[in-house]
């Protein structure tokens, strides 16, 4: 036997290996794995299935720790991919119109085909101020490839906010936007825009992984109400148009 055909067995017995050990982990693996990678911001509650193939309910957690249902989770893993050294699954997250494919290495993530739904109440996890808004509405997020490693982030994706309420503003429209993300590396480029409504947003900014969030632009109001509460809210408004300026470090 020469030695390229003895790696080759090796090679395929330890991909073996790997997915039958994979099909007999249960389920509470991957919920456990995934609030350790995720430092317990997400959380996979009544797991069913196997670590290979499996069900459960996606939870987000707020800063108060309170658990934001996201819906149902299905995956499937796919064991041929193990052959050329990473870890390839299906992913559907609650009613999403297609299939999300992952794969996973040890030095990257990519994924195709992202086109997720959930509330806009999980906003309010980001950050201080966004909590005290009190974010309604639902987001949305799609990309047709993104690819994620330690030093950079490659890919475009669209973040759209629709029927963006406030729980602060109740009874204001503030319409539908949408981020655009553009990741050339160890920076990701961030267009906003309008999709409809009363609020005109424009601006743009970057994130980074040395320096962190940083944008800038302005919202213009286009109605009554709209306007009074911006004029409460913005420390910069002039010309019916709040003038806004954001950064938070890493």
């Amino acid at each position: 036997m020469t030695r390229r055909r003895l790696v080759l067995y090796l090679a395929i017995g330890v991909a073996v290996y790997a997915g039958a050990l994979a099909a007999t982990l249960p389920a509470t693996f991957v919920s456990q794995a995934l609030e350790r990678a995720t430092q317990e911001r997400l959380a996979l509650r009544d797991p069913q299935g196997s670590a290979w193939s499996g069900s459960g309910r996606l939870y987000a957690r707020s800063r108060s720790g309170e658990l934001v249902d996201l819906g149902p989770l299905r995956w499937r893993a796919q064991p041929a991919s193990l052959l050329s050294g990473k870890l390839a699954a299906e992913v559907a997250l609650a009613d999403a119109p297609r299939l999300t494919q992952v794969d996973l290495s040890p030095s990257s993530l990519t994924v195709h085909g992202l086109d997720v739904q959930f509330p806009g109440t999980v906003l309010a996890s980001l950050d201080p101020a966004l909590e005290t808004l009190g974010p309604e509405g639902m987001v949305r997020i799609r990309s047709d490839k993104l690819r994620i490693d330690a030093e950079s982030v490659l890919g475009l994706a669209d973040v759209e906010w629709r029927g963006v309420r406030l729980s602060r503003a109740q009874g204001v429209e503030f319409g539908s936007h949408v981020a655009r993300l553009r990741g050339g590396g160890s920076k990701v480029g961030i267009e906003l825009g309008t999709l409809s409504g009363p609020l005109e947003l424009k601006g743009g900014g970057t994130w980074q992984r040395s320096g962190g969030f940083s944008i800038s632009g302005s919202a213009e109001a286009r109605s009554a109400d709209l306007a009074t509460f911006l004029k409460t809210v913005c420390a910069e408004y002039r010309d019916s148009r709040c003038i806004f300026r954001y950064s938070r470090g890493l």
